[in-house]
């Protein structure tokens, strides 16, 4: 999403409106992909005297990745409000700051930061969600092969309560 600037910096202070969609690439985190569906992005916009670019708004999106606790897919409504500036030809590989040359603000980096930002701890299918199924130790597990790591742990565990 690019934002024509133009008329902005022929018109330094006078507030331009927009709305728009922008696609965000699937991330990485913590281990999970979290996949964001396209994301609305609204707000406004003005021009100061030196060309800097002022843009408030707000992006809603709703963001997908496994349940923390059954790793089924679990969703989860993204909503984040923006207040930045981009500099007129600032150092366009700045991860710190936002700029923009010519007379077009590319959105996606300020778009993608705010989304991800605003994204849950973790991810659940449901607020009661029981987790994946703990399965006794002594019994064979349904399918050949699962390990469980902690299964020993449950056995001290019920040894204690015996005390």
């Amino acid at each position: 999403m690019k934002l024509n600037v133009s008329e902005a910096l022929s018109h330094p202070g006078q507030e331009y409106r927009f709305n728009d969609t922008q696609a965000i690439a699937d991330q990485e985190i913590g281990g999970d992909t979290v996949r964001l569906d396209d994301c609305t992005v609204e707000g406004t916009f003005l021009s100061d005297e030196d060309g800097n670019i002022s843009v408030k708004g707000t992006i809603r999106t709703t963001a997908h990745a496994p349940c923390a606790k059954c790793l089924e897919e679990a969703s989860a409504e993204v909503y984040n409000e923006f207040d930045e500036t981009f500099l007129r030809n600032g150092d366009m590989e700045d991860d710190e700051i936002f700029a923009y040359e010519g007379h077009q603000v590319e959105m996606e980096k300020l778009v993608m930061s705010y989304a991800v930002m605003a994204l849950p701890i973790r991810f659940l299918c449901r607020e009661d969600c029981p987790g994946l199924e703990y399965r006794d130790p002594d019994v064979a597990p349904a399918e050949p092969g699962i390990q469980y790591p902690f299964a020993g742990l449950q056995q001290l565990l019920e040894n204690n309560e015996e005390v």
